[in-house]
């Protein structure tokens, strides 16, 4: 069974903390981790980039020119794609880039993710992160103190709604719903700091 460090608000170490091997424990799959970021590397585009062809090409249908006798080479009408404002030869269409998986491998994805920030050290449990207000400099102030790095990803819980709303507009940091996990932001960032709240929360949905 892993272990993570626990830290208070006030930076004050409170001790270590065992982690649950049905969320933290499970061996890191690679191929499921591939394909969970690929999937989510995927919803990530728009798929909104679309070309004419010749036969949407609102142009006159007539012939340019006879087809003998000019000197010219032969043409059809101005909709081909050899004429400027014609019809794109093999051009990208509108598409939907989005990948189905499976729910065992979105599970393992998002379980090898976690083991493998679990065998790097690189998760913290926040105790007692509350705001009274959303404050962007108290946010940083409680981060600083616990010797949290920039680059974290903050996974929080709905108790925590002030200290989301204080994070929003910090660029490195992410935040992310404990209901929301997937194996590219856990990924991205260095290290992954749950809040209590959030990790009771998670080892309900996962473990």
């Amino acid at each position: 069974m892993s272990t993570a460090k626990m830290i208070d608000i006030t930076g004050a170490d409170a001790g270590e903390i065992e982690l649950a091997d049905g969320l933290f424990g499970k061996d890191v799959n690679e191929t499921a981790l591939y394909l969970g970021v690929k999937k989510f590397m995927a919803g990530l585009r728009r798929g909104t980039a679309n070309t004419k062809g010749r036969s949407e090409i609102n142009k006159t249908k007539k012939k340019v020119w006879r087809q003998k006798g000019t000197g010219h080479a032969r043409q059809g009408n101005k909709r081909a794609p050899q004429w400027k404002g014609g019809g794109v030869v093999f051009g990208p269409k509108a598409r939907d880039f989005t990948l189905d998986l499976n729910k065992a491998t979105k599970r393992s994805a998002i379980l090898s993710s976690l083991a493998q920030r679990a065998g790097e050290n690189a998760v913290i449990i926040l105790r007692g992160l509350k705001l009274d207000h959303p404050k962007t400099r108290d946010l940083v102030a409680a981060l600083k103190a616990a010797n949290v790095p920039d680059n974290a990803l903050l996974v929080f819980a709905e108790e925590n709604g002030e200290v989301v709303l204080s994070g929003l507009n910090l660029p490195h940091l992410g935040l992310l719903h404990f209901s929301e996990l997937n194996a590219y932001d856990v990924l991205l960032h260095s290290t992954v700091v749950f809040t209590e709240e959030a990790l009771k929360g998670a080892e309900e949905v996962y473990a």
